[in-house]
């Protein structure tokens, strides 16, 4: 039976102390404390500072066993030679959760090392369990927390990510959009099983992401992703991929990386899709955030410039997705939009319709999307548009989401080029659209869904 309880003592805290919490406050200074206190955490927040007797305004304890009250999680933010001395008296105060800032551990030298097993024990013989070490921590927007030391923006938005690293929590560079995140640092104690686990059974995540260097419980990785990814996809960016990657991931969390064609049957067998890069599983994050599954390989193409349609329906066979062949009904109706020249088909270009038929390009949006949509042999639909200008003509957001309204079951990835951001805005803040910056990125995130739809498919 899963117990989610020890990880939501991190995820859910009502109370937390901060051990070496610094007296410095402001701009730069990196102070955890004046961070949760900005983002508006409600629980309760122990200041541990033996030279202070107050921070910001609440009172510091010289040690953690002094503070007159149960908690949930510690913080420690101290060298790292403190650091196990601390593990032992939070251990002593039968605190839930320990989350360790410090670096130098499994990441360091065999010192190091021999110090991240004996933390261990001490936490596990006292009930207790660990987050890093060398890690920000947890962070969940819904209930305003964030441990990191740095200050970042949350956004409540259904993804969560578990991650290796604190360049992909919440906040800037804003890589990844997450309203949840658990950085494992080392994983020396939590690890990447016991987050999915955890998100598993969250009603506030739809998608749950990775960045991993190593997993050391592969049997167990293996049994839990399999398990949530039939309820919730699973996006994995897995580095350490060669042999100076490998090297790197070793010297930073102490991941030992492992063959990379393993990892790849690993994620295959579980129904993990797998990130090729950065770019992609930002991608995969908006798109599989938003948008439903896909149901079949077919794909219908709107594009305004006939190359954006050539080069969409290149990409499509190049991911194995099939350019739809349209009814004869859909193409009849189609063909009252353009010349009585032009030769109609999928792709459509839809340059013509509005610049030589003289129609409004709303209108010719808004009827080649619903004309698309209805058609059964389309799955989903690749949008192309420029957007020259930012007067109401050039608006199509709109016509748009009316026509993804009227049919809800197929995905729409777009690409805008131009003055497109307002229209782009008002397509993701619906949240039924996903736009990519490219026509090759809004195709191969088409793929990857349809690759996971197979995976539920196959596996009911």
């Amino acid at each position: 039976m899963t117990n989610i309880e020890p990880i939501k003592a991190f995820m859910e805290p009502k109370s937390i102390a901060l051990i070496g919490v610094s007296r410095n406050t402001g701009e730069d200074s990196f102070n955890i404390l004046e961070n949760l206190l900005h983002y508006g955490f409600s629980g309760k927040v122990f200041p541990v500072n033996p030279s202070a007797d107050q921070i910001l305004g609440i009172k510091s304890y010289p040690n953690v066993k002094d503070i007159p009250e149960d908690i949930d999680i510690a913080v420690i933010a101290s060298p790292r030679s403190t650091v196990l001395n601390l593990v032992k008296e939070c251990a002593d105060k039968h605190v839930k959760g320990i989350v360790i800032v410090a670096q130098g551990f499994a990441d360091g030298d065999e010192e190091g090392n021999a110090m991240q097993r004996e933390m261990v024990k001490t936490a596990r013989e006292a009930g207790a369990r660990i987050m890093g070490p060398n890690s920000l921590g947890i962070a969940n927007s819904f209930c305003n927390l964030n441990t990191s030391f740095a200050f970042s923006k949350m956004d409540k938005v259904p993804v969560g990510i578990i991650c290796q690293s604190g360049l992909f929590f919440p906040g800037p560079p804003r890589l990844i959009l997450a309203a949840k995140a658990i950085d494992l640092g080392n994983a020396c104690d939590i690890d990447v099983s016991d987050g999915l686990e955890y998100f598993e059974t969250d009603p506030d995540i739809k998608l749950i992401t990775l960045y991993i260097e190593g997993i050391k419980d592969g049997r167990r990785f293996i049994d839990v992703a399999r398990r949530v990814a039939k309820k919730k996809p699973i996006v994995a960016l897995k580095s350490g991929r060669g042999e100076y990657g490998a090297i790197a991931s070793k010297s930073h969390t102490g991941s030992l990386a492992g063959r990379d064609e393993i990892y790849d049957a690993v994620f295959n067998q579980c129904g993990v899709i797998r990130a090729a890069d950065i770019e992609e599983l930002t991608d995969l994050a908006r798109t599989f955030s938003c948008l439903p599954l896909i149901k079949g390989r077919g794909i219908g193409i709107i594009s305004m410039s006939g190359a954006g349609g050539v080069i969409a329906a290149d990409m499509c066979q190049q991911h194995k997705l099939d350019v739809a062949e349209l009814s004869s009904e859909t193409l009849a109706q189609v063909k009252r939009l353009f010349p009585p020249w032009l030769a109609i088909s999928n792709p459509f270009d839809a340059w013509p319709a509005f610049q030589v038929s003289g129609r409004p390009y709303k209108e010719v949006v808004s009827r080649a999307f619903n004309l698309m949509l209805a058609d059964e042999s389309v799955n989903g639909i690749v949008f192309i548009s420029g957007i020259f200008g930012k007067q109401e003509s050039w608006d199509i957001s709109q016509a748009i989401l009316q026509a993804v309204d009227a049919v809800k079951n197929k995905p729409v990835v777009c690409w805008l080029y131009g003055d497109h951001d307002d229209v782009q805005a008002k397509l993701e803040e619906s949240g039924k659209v996903a736009v990519l910056p490219s026509c090759e990125r809004a195709v191969r995130a088409l793929a990857r869904l349809r690759e996971y739809t197979e995976f539920l498919e196959k596996n009911p």
